[in-house]
């Protein structure tokens, strides 16, 4: 199952979570942005990881995408993916 992680940070909130959407995801962080609360937010792609016990994590898949304010409108830039490295 493919998730969207979000966070956002400034003077006034700090605040993250998971979307099931790109689109939910960019909405939550950028709505922080948009206000002034946030100077920074952040969206990256990941895979929920499922544990044979119950437990969960995230596997990010290398897709992400910064936001930043241009002239008072929001606009999302993909970040670039970080290069593979080489197997031992």
């Amino acid at each position: 199952m493919i998730v969207w992680i979000w966070d956002a940070s400034g003077p006034a909130a700090s605040a993250c979570g998971v979307a099931g959407t790109a689109e939910a995801a960019r909405d939550a962080a950028g709505s922080l942005i948009t206000s002034g609360r946030a100077e920074a937010a952040r969206v990256e792609q990941a895979a929920l990881v499922l544990g044979t016990t119950l437990t969960y994590g995230y596997c990010p898949t290398g897709r992400s995408w910064h936001a930043r304010l241009d002239a008072g409108q929001l606009t999302w830039i993909t970040a670039a993916r970080p290069p593979r490295q080489a197997a031992p």
